[in-house]
């Protein structure tokens, strides 16, 4: 009797055992069909796949039309800059020890490309040459300053590519042992400009004899829309700048209303410039452009000073 009990429990023992693995294969599901549930949960169609590569692709920039008229205005020229003023504004010991900067306008802390600036020495001899660097870190230019008699000019200009094209710059003495170059459009050629503008600073040095200076300066692009002739220079060109990075800018020629009416009516486009990462781009203006009855500019809100070539 007992045996019969014992086997009668063994049967149902195995039955539960049965059972059990029947739920759990069920459940689980084999390694094979995990993966595909899992692939199939996760894997994004074709179309949302493409979805999400046309949002990583950098939308194309909208070029600004030329307007096919506009009123010139005439505005006057601002001031220049100032090196004597700025030493106030500069570490304390610029206005006592041997010193060097590029200044503008608004100082030396507001530096910008295309803006009026000017090469200022304090402290260094009026008798021999100084020998000036700007590095940005990756690149190195150097030039001379040449101390020159008579008074600065601030009608004269000197080249756009001044302290960058290894040209002999004149220098002259302001007072107060500084000395003060004619202004420039600050400019620099291409390659430079880029590589100062990635550096977003530079750094500055003098050196005469034994006399020594340097100085780190923050360079920043420009914002705001703008155009104007390159001035001292024999070469007919126009700087753009402020537009963003990316940006096909139109060049249009225009012709100005005779006598002293101030419309402008656009002739043709002469061309385009890409805005680079200095956001600031210069275009070679033809010689069928030149004439002061007409007038070379871009898109802008408001026409001031339209170059003529």
């Amino acid at each position: 009797m007992s045996t019969r009990k014992e086997a009668l429990m063994k049967r149902r023992q195995l039955a539960g055992w049965l059972v059990l693995l029947s739920i759990a294969a069920a459940g689980c599901g084999s390694a094979t069909q995990d993966a595909t549930r899992r692939t199939n949960a996760t894997t994004p169609s074709a179309a949302e796949s493409q979805q999400a590569a046309d949002a990583r692709k950098p939308k194309p920039h909208k070029s600004p039309k030329l307007q096919g008229k506009f009123r010139n205005l005439a505005v006057g020229d601002g001031a220049a800059p100032g090196c004597k003023g700025d030493l106030s504004s500069l570490p304390a010991g610029f206005a006592t020890s041997p010193a060097v900067w590029m200044s503008t306008i608004k100082g030396p802390r507001n530096l910008v490309f295309t803006r009026e600036n000017a090469l200022c020495l304090h402290g260094f001899t009026a008798e021999r040459a100084v020998t000036v660097t700007v590095s940005d870190g990756r690149h190195a230019y150097t030039t001379t300053a040449q101390p020159t008699a008579g008074k600065l000019a601030f009608s004269q200009y000197e080249p756009p590519e001044s302290l960058f094209n290894g040209a002999r710059l004149r220098v002259y003495d302001i007072g107060g042992g500084v000395m003060q170059s004619r202004t420039w459009d600050f400019v620099p050629q291409s390659a430079a400009r880029e590589s100062l503008a990635a550096a977003g600073h530079f750094t500055i040095s003098a050196t005469q004899g034994s006399t020594t200076a340097s100085y780190r300066q923050s360079l920043a692009v420009p914002t705001n829309p703008e155009r104007a002739r390159l001035r001292g220079e024999s070469k007919r060109r126009l700087v753009v700048d402020g537009f963003g990075q990316g940006y096909t800018i139109p060049i249009g020629l225009y012709r100005m209303a005779a006598g002293a009416s101030d419309q402008a009516t656009l002739v043709r486009q002469l061309g385009s410039v890409v805005m680079p990462a200095s956001r600031t781009a210069v275009f070679a203006v033809p010689q069928s452009a030149a004439g002061s009855t007409y007038c070379v500019t871009v898109p802008l809100a408001v026409q001031e000073n339209c170059p003529s070539f």
